[in-house]
């Protein structure tokens, strides 16, 4: 066939040309074969084959839609402004998977992103600045260190975007921006017909159109021979582009409200784009012989029971459809005690009254819960910001050193609140790596207000980073816990941190968290290192290296961990369970023989296996009581939560329409072949519950089915920070916390998965770093990625990132 197109819209001079397109069958697909795989009796997904079926049935939606990875957004499906010029499409994902009883099934769900609001690029800026544009148009004439820095803020935004131009409408001009003008537009001329003209005058002359703002910069494009300068207010944003650049934490909220919707509602969304989807993709479909089901898959469920919780004096076993519990009555199995504290309000919204209501109703709230402090302070509250943050932690540290010859054991911080970001990463800088003290921030408007259960939630947190126990299982006091309570067993979680997107030079961070009080499973020690940008297996669990007499070193997160709990408790772990958070279903295969060889090594590498069995080392003398030759047994396990799958009940619902705690499905839409369940353990309080999806990539443990899902449920209502189930395992979480808080000391301000961004760079330094001493793996480049900051000692082997 032959097909004419147009030459860029931004050359020189465009041109239509005529290519000739010749097409070949490259191979013959056999969808026999996924009929195979589906059966079980082929173990390898044909995955070219369900690419196929996934064209297929994309194919008009694509046509049709904004596609934006494998989900299609256009505003007829809704649009609602989020702020900033932003605007968040509705629209839906769509997704074919391998499904039990020789069937795929097509996973619909409803989804949200943002997108540029089609306007003038002018107002577009003035949204973004939150200013009006006349403002604007004063602020960029400047030609100060002020004007140059908001040309730069500018010239970040609208990198990229393409636009069209709006003055002269008989010949609408489509360009990109690649620059912007360092100079206002006033200020640029160029030749024309041999002589000087300014933009403002030829725009005057050529459209009689006269520059409302030209204190703006000009759009830069064309060609470095052949500027073009384009004023901001001709050229209008193209609608359907999607915002390719990070959004502020109020637009990150308010993009979640568009699909945080309620069960019975999404369902009902659900089904209106399958029709319409069915309508799209049915002639299509057809012609391939693929038929779309009309109706949602009916799958049976089971709810799994909630584990009893033992308190000090008394057990609570959370009801049915609940999820939850409260405080009320209950003191926590072991308080810590606070001897010497300190106080330093940083809001201005509090006075020194709710200030001192508030400490002074601490010391009796911590006894009414099992905790004991002191009911004087260590030293007089700062309430006065005469100081930087830094100053007013380390003063008020040292005058507990004056007066009382120690530490602080625990700094209370009141934030402001609003803008509290930097004030919260300085605080934890300086508590964590330079002075080594425990310390907890508090909103102002929750101090102010002094609420029972607020001040439950606060001591929680607390009690936890000061070495004390909230409360245990019953079945873990009672060795009743399946496989882990019958030997010295190590629960650890695994999550890779990533920068946000647009920023491709931060690091990636692993942070790993491990149990260390067997038989009981609520305190873990937590290790974190960075690794190179947006990798995504852990290379910092265990290395080796030449020490400098020519021997071999071992190192590495998992290694120091698993030495920790064989120190504490004078034996080796005997069984492992490792849940790995944040691994998409493609990178299962790699992630699992990187890091599950990491674990065996590390062990290994402690005498806890027959390759080192001769090891006269003081780390070898934890070798298994067993005789070399026997590693621990590992099971692994994945845990997703970004899908987009939900579960919609006909019976046995909450309150507020969703599926009970403890549902569980391990049939249907599971894997034909593979060990995976879905598990919603938590109660969901706002739109509808995600259930996380856990996949057993390895068992050598030999967990039944039964046991390795009842086992799951219970961890997750072992939580420090809350009484109430999780909805996902808690050593996952841990480790996403305790990454967060790695970027807060490389003075970040956030992540794409909620964690703390960092927007410096940070060229230089020494290869990977964690917090028990800057780990470098073995072949790595210097300079590569930033190490982090060893952390105090005193708080190393306590749970500082709760």
């Amino acid at each position: 066939m032959e097909l004419e197109l147009m030459e860029d819209e931004e050359a020189p001079k465009r041109r239509n040309r005529r290519f000739k397109i010749t097409l070949r069958r490259a191979s013959r697909i056999n969808t026999g074969l996924l009929q195979e795989y589906l059966n079980g009796t082929r173990r390898i997904l044909p995955q070219e084959c369900l690419q196929a079926f996934d064209i297929v049935l994309r194919e008009a939606a694509a046509k049709n839609f904004a596609q934006r990875a494998r989900c299609f957004f256009d505003s007829h499906f809704g649009e609602r402004s989020i702020g900033g010029g932003i605007q968040a499409y509705s629209g839906f994902y769509q997704s074919i998977r391998p499904a039990q009883n020789g069937l795929l099934s097509l996973n619909i769900d409803i989804a949200a992103a943002p997108f540029l609001e089609p306007i003038r690029l002018d107002e577009f800026l003035a949204k973004a600045f939150c200013k009006d544009v006349r403002d604007l148009n004063q602020e960029f004439a400047r030609q100060d260190a002020y004007g140059d820095q908001a040309r730069a803020k500018a010239k970040k935004l609208l990198k990229g975007i393409r636009v069209e131009t709006i003055h002269n409408r008989g010949a609408k001009r489509k360009y990109r921006i690649q620059n912007l003008s360092n100079e206002p537009l006033r200020n640029l001329r160029f030749e024309m017909d041999g002589e000087s003209i300014s933009v403002t005058d030829y725009f005057h002359r050529t459209y009689n159109y006269m520059i409302m703002f030209p204190g703006l910069p000009a759009i830069e494009s064309g060609t470095k021979e052949k500027k073009r300068y384009l004023p901001m207010e001709v050229c209008k944003i193209l609608s359907g582009q999607s915002l390719a650049k990070s959004m502020s934490e109020q637009q990150k909220k308010a993009l979640l409200g568009v699909t945080c919707v309620p069960p019975e509602e999404r369902k009902r969304t659900t089904v209106e784009i399958l029709t319409q989807l069915r309508q799209h993709s049915g002639p299509i479909a057809d012609e391939f012989g693929v038929r779309i089901n009309s109706l949602m898959t009916e799958i049976p469920a089971r709810i799994l029971p909630s584990p009893s919780i033992q308190y000090f004096s008394n057990i609570v076993k959370p009801e049915p459809g609940k999820g939850s519990w409260n405080m009320q009555n209950r003191m926590m199995i072991r308080g810590c005690r606070i001897e010497r504290w300190g106080l330093i309000n940083f809001s201005q919204a509090l006075n020194d009254r709710d200030v001192e209501a508030f400490f002074k109703r601490l010391p009796s709230e911590c006894e009414k819960y099992g905790l004991k402090m002191n009911p004087m302070l260590a030293v007089a509250p700062l309430t006065e910001l005469r100081y930087n943050v830094e100053e007013a932690i380390k003063y008020l540290n040292d005058q507990c050193i004056s007066k009382h010859g120690k530490d602080l054991d625990l700094i209370i911080c009141i934030m402001p609140p609003t803008n509290n970001k930097f004030i919260y990463a300085a605080v934890k800088r300086v508590c964590d790596i330079e002075l080594g003290v425990v310390s907890q921030c508090c909103l102002s408007g929750h101090v102010k207000e002094r609420k029972a259960d607020y001040i439950a939630n606060l001591l929680l947190k607390v009690n936890v980073k000061m070495g004390g126990y909230n409360a245990q299982l019953v079945d873990e006091k009672n060795r009743r816990l399946p496989l882990i309570s019958e030997v010295p067993s190590i629960i650890i979680g695994l999550d890779v941190s990533h920068p946000r997107v647009g920023d491709d030079q931060s690091p990636s961070i692993s942070a790993v968290a491990a149990s260390m009080d067997w038989p009981y499973f609520s305190k873990y020690e937590a290790i974190v290192s960075t690794q190179r940008h947006r990798e995504e297996i852990s290379t910092e669990l265990f290395w080796e290296r030449e020490d400098e007499n020519g021997g071999k070193k071992s190192g590495g997160m998992i290694r120091d961990l698993l030495l920790s709990f064989a120190e504490k408790h004078g034996a080796p772990a005997e069984r492992i369970v490792y849940y790995r958070d944040g691994v998409s279903e493609g990178e299962f295969e790699a992630v699992l023989n990187s890091e599950l060889e990491a674990v065996k090594k590390a062990c290994e590498s402690l005498g806890w296996g027959s390759r080192l069995h001769n090891d006269q080392s003081n780390e070898a003398l934890y070798k298994r009581p067993r005789g070399a030759g026997q590693l621990p047994k590992i099971t692994f396990i994945v845990v997703q939560k970004r899908h987009h799958t939900r579960l919609f009940p006909k019976q046995h619902r909450t309150r507020n329409g969703n599926v009970y705690p403890g549902t569980i499905i391990d049939n249907v839409i599971c894997h034909p072949t593979h060990f995976d369940f879905y598990l919603c353990s938590h109660f969901g309080i706002k739109g509808t519950s995600r259930p996380a999806h856990y996949h057993v990539l390895r068992d050598e443990n030999g967990f039944t089915v039964d046991q390795i899902q009842q086992l799951t449920n219970d961890l997750c209502f072992t939580y420090v920070r809350c009484t109430r189930a999780l909805s996902i395992v808690p050593p996952c979480y841990y480790a996403h916390l305790a990454a967060s808080r790695a970027r807060v000391w490389l003075g970040a301000e956030g992540s794409d998965q909620g964690s703390h961004r960092d927007n410096k760079s940070i060229v230089g330094g020494s290869g990977g770093g964690s917090i028990r001493g800057m780990h470098s793996r073995a072949g790595d480049v210097a300079g590569l990625v930033r190490p982090l900051p060893p952390l105090h000692e005193r708080i190393r082997k306590s749970m500082f990132y709760i």
